[in-house]
C-alpha cells in the first residue's frame, strides 16, 4: 500500500516499470517543458539563441571626415573619421576596401589613405565596419578628389619697409597638390629676413645696413604631385632710408600716406592711440575681393585659450577718391569681433583703399592684427 501523499503509481508496461502522473495538470506541465526544450534545441541547431547577447558589437555610425577633399595626384595622408560606436577592431573602408586603421577612441578613428587612392579626380565612399558578433557597416560619407591644377602665386607686390622695422608678410599661393613648398629661386631677401618653406611667410627685423637698398628676388612654389609642378614670381622689397612714416590717409608718399599691398597676409598694429592704418591695392572691374581682419582670433603666444589682441576692428573698403564703398564691424556680432568683407565685386579697374581702425578709437602696440587680401591684381 502506497502512502496517501504519493502522486504517482508504478505500473508494468511490456515488462518495464514506468511512472505515470495521476493528474491532468501535471501532464500539461510535462508537455510544455518538452516543447520548450525542443524549441531551444531547434534554435541552437540554426545558429541562433533564444535571447540577444549583451556582448554583440554595435553598429558604427560616422558623422564627419577630415579632410573631406584633396587634390588629385597628392601624397598619402591620414584620414580622421569621427562618429560613434567605434571599437578596437573597427576598420575604415575606402569604396568598400579596408584601409589600415588606428583606433583612437569610441568616437574617432584614423586611416591611412595611399597616394594611389587619390591619383585621379573623382569621389570615394568612406564607411566604418565593425566585425561580428553583431557589428555591421555604417552609412557612407563622400570624399572628393578634385582636379589637379597648376600652383599659382597670387602675391604680385610686397610693401616697403625700413631699417630696424619688423617685417611680416605671408605670400598667397594656391592650386597644385598639397602640401605646397616655398623657396627662393634666385636673388636674396633683405638681411635678417627669412622665407618659411611651409607657409610662405617672410618675416624678421631688417638690418640697419640694408637702409636705402632694394632686394630683388624670385620666389618659387612647388606642389607635392607625383611629378611636382612649380611656378615662380619675381618680387622686390624696398628698404627706405628715411623711414616709413604713418599710413593713415588715402595719399601716396612716405609720410602720412598709404601702404601698397597685394594678395597675401600682412601683420601690423593699431598704434599709437587713435591710429588708423590705410592700405592701397590694384583691382580689376568685376573681380571679387575678400578682405579679412584677424586680431582676437590670433594665437600669438602659443596658448589658443587666451586672447592675445584686444583690437575690436572696423574694416572699410574705399574707392580711389577715399569714399566708402562698404564696411564691416563684427563677423558675428557679440561673438567674433574681427571683421570681414567677403566676395565684394569691384566696380572699376584701378586703385582701391582699405582702412583699418579700432572701434573704440583706441591704439596700443598690443592691438596686433593680420590683414588678409585676396582677389586683387
Amino acid at each position: 500500500m502506497h502512502p496517501a501523499g504519493n502522486e504517482s503509481t508504478r505500473e508494468v508496461v511490456n515488462g518495464h516499470h514506468s511512472i505515470r502522473p495521476h493528474s491532468l495538470a501535471h501532464a500539461r506541465v510535462a508537455g510544455t517543458l518538452a516543447c520548450v526544450s525542443l524549441l531551444a534545441l531547434a534554435l541552437a541547431s540554426c545558429g541562433g539563441s533564444s535571447s540577444s547577447s549583451n556582448n554583440d558589437n554595435p553598429v558604427p555610425s560616422i558623422a564627419a571626415i577630415s579632410p573631406s577633399s584633396v587634390t588629385a595626384g597628392g601624397a598619402a595622408f591620414t584620414l580622421t573619421v569621427t562618429g560613434t560606436n567605434f571599437i578596437s577592431s573597427s576598420v575604415v573602408r575606402w569604396n568598400g576596401a579596408d584601409r589600415t586603421t588606428t583606433y583612437q577612441s569610441r568616437t574617432q578613428l584614423a586611416a591611412t589613405i595611399s597616394s594611389s587612392d587619390i591619383a585621379a579626380a573623382g569621389t570615394a565612399k568612406v564607411t566604418v565596419f565593425n566585425p561580428a558578433p553583431g557589428g555591421g557597416t555604417s552609412g557612407a560619407l563622400t570624399f572628393t578628389v578634385t582636379t589637379l591644377t597648376p600652383p599659382v602665386i597670387a602675391t604680385k607686390q610686397l610693401p616697403d619697409t625700413a631699417a630696424g622695422k619688423v617685417y611680416d608678410i605671408t605670400l598667397a599661393g594656391s592650386g597644385g597638390a598639397s602640401p605646397l613648398t616655398w623657396s627662393l629661386a634666385s636673388g636674396a631677401l633683405p638681411l635678417n629676413l627669412t622665407l618659411d618653406a611651409a607657409t610662405g611667410r617672410i618675416s624678421g627685423t631688417v638690418t640697419p645696413s640694408a637702409a636705402g637698398s632694394t632686394a630683388n628676388f624670385t620666389v618659387r612654389l612647388t606642389d607635392s604631385a607625383a611629378t611636382p609642378q612649380t611656378v615662380g614670381q619675381s618680387l622686390s622689397i624696398l628698404v627706405r632710408a628715411a623711414g616709413l612714416g604713418s599710413n593713415d590717409s588715402c595719399t601716396a608718399g612716405t609720410t602720412g600716406g598709404t601702404t601698397s599691398i597685394s594678395n597675401g597676409r600682412i601683420r601690423a598694429s593699431i598704434s599709437p592711440y587713435g591710429d588708423i592704418d590705410v592700405y592701397s591695392f590694384q583691382g580689376r572691374a568685376g573681380a571679387q575681393v575678400t578682405i579679412e581682419i584677424f586680431a582676437q582670433r590670433l594665437d600669438l603666444d602659443g596658448d589658443s585659450a587666451t586672447r592675445d589682441s584686444y583690437l575690436d576692428s572696423v574694416l572699410e573698403l574705399l574707392d580711389s577718391n577715399c569714399s566708402l564703398l562698404t564696411f564691416n564691424d563684427d563677423i558675428d556680432p557679440g561673438v567674433v569681433q574681427d571683421s570681414l568683407i567677403q566676395n565684394y565685386v569691384l566696380p572699376y579697374s584701378g586703385t582701391y583703399f582699405i582702412r583699418v581702425r579700432d572701434f573704440r578709437g583706441d591704439g596700443r602696440p598690443d592691438l596686433i592684427y593680420e590683414l588678409s587680401l585676396s582677389g586683387a591684381n
